[in-house]
């Protein structure tokens, strides 16, 4: 049958033991619900989802008691030793914005055309390739001169977004990049995480080239001049002299 729908029969708050991550959290209000044959307690302090929760109940007699967990016919339910509880809190809200990364192996870098940006952040980044910022929100100068961004990637996983250049960087220049934010508030089309928020605006950032020099593609060359590099005899030995890079 149903739970007893009397109200003055509802079992005392502290027939209920709720500990929390094994700490006790008192039950301020128990509430029973005759039909659906449930019982729900009001704690005083409210669970998080990464908290383990046990609950115990403790019927006031071996008999069938005014004020206790039963049905309409008088019947107590036993009492229980502490058993587990699912917790079913959600996570809270992500606020937390993505932050750039400067120092370490995932600062800004460089490599030929391909500019990559590391951040840090509780989840992924926005994986919708329709929300990603627009070109024209980056600065890249390459020796104090600008050089277009011709395309930007999101990795969301990995963090990580990577910008085309119009010109290759060669391993001798100096790099740095800036970002502007399109608004203050959460954007369609922004450095962004799963959750929609915004990666702030920075000022020019230095980038780590890490473009490689170029290839020796450039072939020794015999010295013909010069008093002390052009070719010399001195008994039976023969000097030759090269120039290389």
């Amino acid at each position: 049958g149903n739970l007893d729908a009397d109200t003055t029969h509802t079992p005392a708050n502290g027939a209920f033991t709720v500990l929390v991550d094994s700490v006790a959290n008192a039950v301020t209000n128990v509430a029973i619900n005759a039909e659906a044959k449930t019982v729900t307690l009001t704690l005083t302090t409210a669970v998080t989802n990464d908290q383990t929760v046990t609950v115990a109940y403790a019927d006031p007699t071996t008999g069938n008691d005014a004020n206790a967990i039963q049905n309409a016919a008088g019947n107590d339910a036993t009492s229980f030793q502490a058993i587990s509880v699912d917790n079913h809190t959600p996570a809270p809200a992500d606020t937390t914005a993505p932050q750039l990364i400067i120092t370490g192996d995932s600062r800004p870098k460089v490599t030929g055309n391909q500019l990559v940006l590391s951040f840090s952040d509780t989840g992924n980044l926005d994986a919708d390739a329709s929300h990603k910022p627009a070109s024209g929100a980056f600065t890249v100068l390459v020796n104090s001169v600008a050089n277009a961004v011709t395309n930007v990637a999101i990795n969301a996983e990995a963090k990580t977004v990577t910008l085309t250049l119009t010109t290759a960087v060669t391993s001798d220049q100096t790099v740095t990049i800036a970002y502007a934010d399109p608004t203050t508030g959460n954007d369609a089309n922004a450095i962004q995480d799963a959750a929609g928020n915004d990666a702030a605006s920075f000022a020019a950032t230095a980038v780590t080239n890490n473009t490689p020099a170029p290839a020796d593609t450039t072939a020794p060359q015999l010295i013909i001049t010069g008093d002390t590099t052009r070719p010399k005899v001195n008994g039976n030995q023969l000097v030759l002299s090269f120039s290389d890079t």
